[in-house]
């Protein structure tokens, strides 16, 4: 920090008293000064050339420093092109001290700032004489930066024109601002404007996937750009710059820089040999509120990369436009959510801590807000994963999924959550119909919902068709290829109920925690003639559960047919229950 306020500031020195205040504040003196002491002390003994100290002053030799900020004064004087501006601020000026407070932290806006001004002022000067590819794309880069921190900034907005440009008709609404009458005094009327709520802001992550022939990176990439270009014109929505999407997508920790950069949606892309995979994610609460795959035909995505980003843009608006209730509620209750995606987090292992701990954490999410459908959704699932993890045929559990999963619905009946739990509270009471029938509307309102469509599957297969139920759960592995322990464990359902039961071993083995399924998996070893790890499974699973009763079990887990209960009971008697 010290460093670099010499290097940028007109004067190469600093008095001691004026350094010890710079880097900590005047609160303390005696504190700022024994800090200074110590910190030269650590530079003389790492022989620093590039810094020398007086009895009063320090000083920096500039012969002996090369510093990147030094091409800020060439391109002021016009000296270098504006991709040599766009490529310095793809770095932010010392990121790594975001935290500084006081007269540092003051500075280190400051020069931001400056930054900031200098960028727009390049771009208005320049975008009209751009020509090249290069020169058009960093100026888009540039409008990024800036309409990422401005996104109201009309005469940014316009330099989006130079070069093609992806024609969007503007879908999203733009929220208006109210007013709010008041009466002063002398009871003359005044308007208050009130204080317009925070526009959604996008991170439009760059493609990963496979690259032949033809999907061609860089094509693909342009793709994204003119997606991304497309939503950037618009008012009702702010997009994250391609930096920062850039970091987002090489991060390993994704929640934390989401988190940062206060991202209310992610729109994830993916490119296969059968075309361009598109994923949105509404990052409150951690869902996928769209899926959908763009049909890309052989070796025509750069003539059709226009038509397919008018395509994908219109696409995405309009499913930000179906979710706008829910960020409008995230903005009025963000405790609710944080605790719903705390909770939706420890659900992720399939254990009984793990689900009565999500149980405590989405009741805590009502406490913030009393009408949180998703809440009721995440409480209805806890208690009908209860009742299949005890595997004691506790009707009660089954009574409150029901009730949470009817309060879901009461609240928001224009989503799938509520349906889908309530289905699974259906389907475990035995009265399959009503399963499907639910299941069938939770479907219905969001056909690209991965966990519905899970849920869908897993009731089907109870109602002894494992056949259609293994096709639903596969398509649901295609949404969500990363998904939840029960997908896996479905799926191994569906292959054990069809006879095959090497492919049911092979799905519980791409569980992470395998021990809910060790029942299933002892019962499929058994039927391959493998007693040895039958018994072992079998074992395994007593430890967890050592009340279990198969006769008990068979006369409450609800299975339609009884061929199909028989190829349940005979697994498991194989296996030494």
């Amino acid at each position: 920090m010290l460093v670099a306020y010499l290097a940028t500031g007109a004067f190469a020195d600093i008095p001691r008293e004026k350094a010890a205040e710079f880097l900590w504040g005047n609160e303390d003196r005696a504190l700022a000064f024994t800090n200074l002491r110590k910190l030269i002390s650590r530079m003389r003994a790492m022989h620093a050339s590039f810094l020398t100290f007086s009895a009063t002053h320090l000083s920096l030799n500039r012969s002996d420093l090369v510093c990147d900020t030094d091409l800020l004064g060439e391109i002021r004087r016009g000296e270098n092109p504006l991709s040599s501006l766009v490529d310095l601020m793809s770095r932010p000026f010392l990121s790594e001290l975001d935290d500084a407070d006081g007269m540092a932290g003051y500075w280190l806006k400051e020069q931001r700032q400056k930054q900031f001004e200098l960028l727009r002022a390049r771009l208005l000067e320049t975008s009209a004489e751009v020509s090249t590819a290069t020169e058009i794309a960093a100026a888009r880069q540039a409008a990024f930066f800036i309409l990422e921190r401005s996104p109201d900034d009309q005469l940014v907005r316009d330099t989006l024109s130079i070069g093609p440009r992806l024609p969007v008709t503007e879908h999203y609404v733009e929220r208006k601002s109210v007013s709010a009458n008041v009466t002063s005094r002398n009871n003359s009327a005044v308007e208050i404007p009130s204080q317009p709520p925070k526009l959604p802001r996008v991170a439009l992550l760059p493609p990963v996937g496979v690259h032949a022939s033809a999907m061609e990176f860089p094509t693909a990439s342009a793709l994204i750009d003119d997606v991304a270009i497309g939503l950037c014109a618009l008012r009702g929505l702010s997009i994250v710059a391609p930096y920062t999407a850039e970091r987002i997508r090489s991060s390993d920790d994704k929640l934390l820089l989401l988190d940062k950069h206060d991202i209310s949606y992610v729109v994830d892309t993916k490119l296969t040999g059968d075309g361009l995979f598109v994923q949105i994610i509404f990052v409150p609460s951690d869902n996928v509120i769209y899926a959908g795959r763009f049909e890309i035909s052989r070796g025509l995505l750069s003539s059709h990369r226009k038509a397919l980003a008018e395509v994908v843009t219109d696409r995405i608006l309009a499913e930000l436009k179906r979710n706008e209730r829910a960020h409008s509620d995230y903005e009025y209750h963000p405790g609710a959510y944080q605790r719903y995606l705390l909770g939706v987090q420890q659900m992720n292992r399939l254990t009984l801590p793990s689900v009565r701990g999500a149980r405590k954490t989405f009741r805590e999410a009502l406490q913030h807000n009393a009408d949180f459908s998703h809440a009721f959704s995440g409480l209805a699932k806890t208690y009908s994963i209860e009742w299949v993890l005890t595997a004691r045929g506790d009707s009660e559990l089954l009574r409150k999924a029901e009730e949470s999963a009817r309060f879901a619905i009461e609240r928001n009946p224009e989503i799938a959550y509520g349906y889908k739990e309530l289905g699974m509270a259906k389907l475990y009471l035995g009265e399959l119909d009503e399963s499907l029938d639910a299941l069938a509307r939770a479907e219905e309102l969001s056909p690209h919902y991965a966990d519905a469509i899970y849920s869908f599957a897993d009731a089907l297969i109870h109602a002894s068709r494992p056949k259609d139920g293994l096709e639903k759960i596969e398509r649901a592995l295609l949404l969500n290829p990363l998904g939840p322990d029960e997908y896996f464990w479905c799926a191994a359902g569906a292959n054990y109920f069809i006879g095959a039961f090497d492919k049911a071993i092979s799905r519980i083995q791409s569980m992470s925690n395998q021990a809910s399924a060790y029942r299933l998996l002892a019962a499929s070893c058994a039927m391959l003639g493998d007693t040895r790890r039958a018994n072992h499974y079998r074992r395994k699973d007593r430890e967890a559960n050592p009340q279990f009763d198969l006769q008990k079990w068979l006369a409450v887990v609800p299975i339609k047919e009884p061929w199909q209960k028989e190829m349940y009971r005979e697994g498991l008697v194989k296996a030494g229950y």
